[in-house]
């Protein structure tokens, strides 16, 4: 996947969050390989979670594969990421996701 990819899949995702207004969104990486070239990160905190916000997110999740850094399962801690106005939280156990999703 090229970054060009990568964003336009992003760009697709924030459209149907627009679309569908869900509370919850997750993004199932366990398959994810791709390495984000420079400023993708920047353009996904300018141009994409402020989309996600105003589609009415309260929370967003990744289910990311085993030994992943940081996940709710091994004591992270869910973060604002750039201009969020919702938290995000990372899971081995997609199940785990869809729990921290039900609560409050």
């Amino acid at each position: 996947m090229s970054d060009g990819s990568f964003k336009t899949t992003l760009a697709l995702f924030a459209l149907e969050a627009e679309r569908v207004r869900p509370s919850f969104l997750l993004i199932d990486a366990t398959q994810f390989r791709h390495q984000f070239g420079p400023g993708v990160m920047q353009w996904r905190d300018d141009c994409i979670i402020p989309r996600y916000g105003a589609a009415g997110a309260k929370k967003f999740a990744f289910h990311v594969p085993a030994g992943f850094a940081n996940t709710m399962e091994e004591g992270g801690k869910e973060v604002f990421e750039g201009p969020a106005v919702f938290p995000t939280a990372w899971f081995t156990n997609r199940q785990h996701a869809l729990d921290w999703f039900r609560k409050g």
